[in-house]
């Protein structure tokens, strides 16, 4: 293999008709075999497959820990609703079962919210938060009337509110997304 360039392209006119001084790189290749080496730098075309392809920086991997977390929580709160309703429904009647659903109505509202989580954006964090804080507000209205078991939807709320509102999940809400 010989040690001599390619010939350059003619140079072309630059502005007002002067010169255009375009410096004659070398191959700075460190294997002089590679089938590359020959071309300069600045003639050698790019490939998309010769540039390693990384995801964006900000971008999550995956779903947060603290997202996944809040869904099952959501998942919980919602199945302990219905269970409970039922419990109060078989021994109570159905005027007590809807007494005892009530507060977990907010519940099965972010429940729907919960299955948009994996493709939803900013918005359905905006709204489950603000559900999250309504249920805190009406689980506090049924803790005080004495119910017992007005501290689950409380807790609940307080944790859907807690994760949601971390830096992580704002993150995966805000990630680009294709469509």
């Amino acid at each position: 293999m010989s040690n001599e360039y390619p010939a350059l392209p003619p140079q072309q006119p630059g502005r007002n008709g002067e010169a255009a001084h375009r410096p004659h790189i070398p191959s700075q290749h460190p294997h002089p075999q590679h089938p590359h080496a020959q071309y300069p730098h600045s003639q050698y075309p790019q490939s998309q497959y010769m540039q390693p392809q990384y995801p964006h920086p900000q971008v999550p991997a995956g779903m947060p820990a603290a997202v996944r977390a809040a869904q099952v929580v959501i998942f919980a709160l919602a199945g302990l609703g219905v269970v409970h309703s039922a419990l109060v429904g078989a021994f109570s009647g159905a005027e007590a079962a809807g007494q005892a659903f009530a507060p977990y109505l907010m519940a099965w509202v972010l429940l729907v919210l919960a299955f948009l989580f994996p493709s939803a954006g900013p918005g359905v964090r905006a709204a489950a938060l603000v559900l999250g804080s309504v249920q805190i507000v009406l689980a506090l209205g049924g803790a005080a009337q004495g119910t017992p078991f007005g501290i689950l939807p409380l807790a609940g709320a307080v944790a859907v509110v807690v994760l949601l509102g971390q830096g992580s999940a704002g993150d995966w809400f805000r990630r680009p997304r294709t469509r």
